[in-house]
């Protein structure tokens, strides 16, 4: 069914009272399409209406899937009883994500009514930095002693394995209660059911600090082709979980703030509908503020050259080619080391390979492009498109007539180009490993400095070409 014919039959059913249709919709269609659904519904009440006669294990997952002004309407909407009824079938990390997006009040009445061991963990979780293993990780899993059979095993996941956000993985503990393997399920299935779990475990096993980057986690998750993973305090013993679906939310978060700090804009933390007008000028108005001081240092390079300038007014013409031909190049090396870091292609001492290949990389593109760009300022200057006559620059001596001063300004065009090119990828490589040395987000530390660096380097490459062209061969 289409959303919109989901969207029609749902209204109806609120409207009808139809309680036995509303949860024959919940148990036929996916939470995320009804959530969307529901985030649209204005009357806060029929919402309520839902909550109220809609399965707790539905209801759970629909508060998540939920936008944070929509949860935030429902608490201040919700008795008591209907936050308990959506926190009997929620998982504490879960719980923990949402509140983070909410007031203080609202964290408080959630955490006043929620079960002991649920308010625990939760507190637990939000002790944590942000971004990092113990924020993301879970509480709810399934840990048994490594002499238990799996026969035991498997009659206490069918009594306790609703309350785990996984029953795949297992995790085992010795008698000193420290992590000394994992099971899968299929391996408690395929095995004589009188052996220990000690004797089919994967001692193999991948942990994480509980104070690691999640980006970090997120490698290792890739790396390892993981489903799960322990998370160790600083005692060495398993205090939570981190699964698969925890990783795509932390992948999604963190390709929306690298898109957010390649654009120049600070991360958002709502959805862009959602995000207020005076916020989204907030985000973005400091980072043009400081692009534009760094953009004085360009100012300052144009004044000084200010009378070769005057002299020869063609010079102005081609700037902003080179500048945008040389910025666009370091700004798509330093996409490409973006991509190539974040997913662990490549490591710090990578470098010099890395350079070494971007260097010939730039000289290939840069020759491409000043060969495209010498015959495009030829016929740009030979059609008229561009004016240039030997006559307006009674100063250049040497240069009989309009097509020898059009050749020696396009040949000076490309070599400018060339060398400018291929600056801005040694730039690009440069600094996003001296980002990634210093643990700093190369989105965030490369992506403005390559654009304020190429921006200088080509001014005083394409002056200077200039100055040592006329004034040592044609001696003006």
């Amino acid at each position: 069914m289409e959303i919109g014919n989901l969207n029609l039959e749902l209204n109806h059913a609120i409207k009808s009272k139809d309680i036995e249709k509303i949860n024959s919709i919940f148990e036929t269609f996916p939470t995320i399409d009804i959530a969307e659904i529901v985030d649209d519904l204005k009357d806060i009440t029929d919402v309520v209406y839902i909550f109220r006669v809609v399965k707790s294990s539905y209801t759970a997952e629909l508060f998540k899937d939920l936008s944070s002004t929509k949860q935030e309407e429902l608490i201040n909407s919700f008795l008591d009883k209907d936050i308990v009824k959506v926190l009997s079938s929620a998982f504490a990390d879960d719980v923990t994500d949402y509140l983070s997006e909410m007031p203080a009040n609202l964290v408080s009445r959630i955490l006043k009514v929620a079960p002991k061991d649920m308010r625990e963990d939760i507190n637990h979780l939000l002790n944590y930095k942000d971004n990092t293993a113990g924020s993301i990780m879970t509480t709810e899993f399934l840990l048994f002693d490594e002499n238990e059979t799996i026969k035991s095993t498997i009659s206490k996941i069918k009594e306790k394995g609703k309350q785990a956000v996984t029953i795949y993985t297992i995790f085992i503990r010795d008698s000193l209660r420290n992590l000394v393997g994992t099971v899968d399920l299929d391996e408690l299935l395929f095995n004589d059911t009188t052996k220990p779990l000690k004797e089919i475990m994967n001692k193999k096993f991948q942990t994480v600090d509980v104070n690691l980057d999640q980006e970090e986690v997120a490698k290792l998750f890739k790396r390892y082709d993981l489903t799960a993973m322990a998370v160790l305090n600083s005692d060495k013993k398993i205090c939570g979980i981190i699964t698969a679906d925890d990783i795509f939310d932390v992948i999604t978060e963190e390709a929306a703030e690298d898109i957010s700090n390649i654009s120049n804009v600070s991360k958002i933390d709502k959805p862009y509908l959602e995000t207020p007008i005076m916020k989204l000028v907030l985000k973005c108005a400091p980072w043009i503020v400081v692009l534009m001081i760094l953009q004085v240092f360009s100012s300052m390079i144009l004044s000084s050259f200010q009378s070769e300038i005057n002299k020869f007014a063609i010079l102005s013409v081609f700037s902003p080619m080179i500048l945008d031909a040389s910025g666009n190049s370091g700004g798509q090396t330093t996409g490409l080391m973006i991509r190539s870091l974040g997913l662990d292609e490549i490591h710090r001492g990578d470098w010099k390979k890395v350079a070494l290949k971007e260097f010939l990389v730039g000289t290939i593109v840069g020759l491409i492009v000043s060969v495209f760009a010498f015959g495009w300022a030829m016929l740009e200057m030979s059609t008229g498109l561009v004016s240039c006559h030997i006559e307006d620059y009674p100063a250049i001596q040497g240069v009989s007539n309009d097509t020898i001063l059009h050749l020696v300004v396009a040949g000076l065009v490309g070599i400018t180009l060339l060398i400018s090119i291929v600056l801005s990828k040694l730039f690009g490589v440069g600094l996003s490993f001296i980002a990634y040395k210093l643990k700093k987000d190369p989105a965030v530390m490369a992506q403005p400095l390559v654009t304020t660096l190429v921006d200088i380097s080509s001014l005083l490459i394409y002056f200077g070409v200039w100055m040592l062209f006329f004034e040592y061969f044609l001696g003006i």
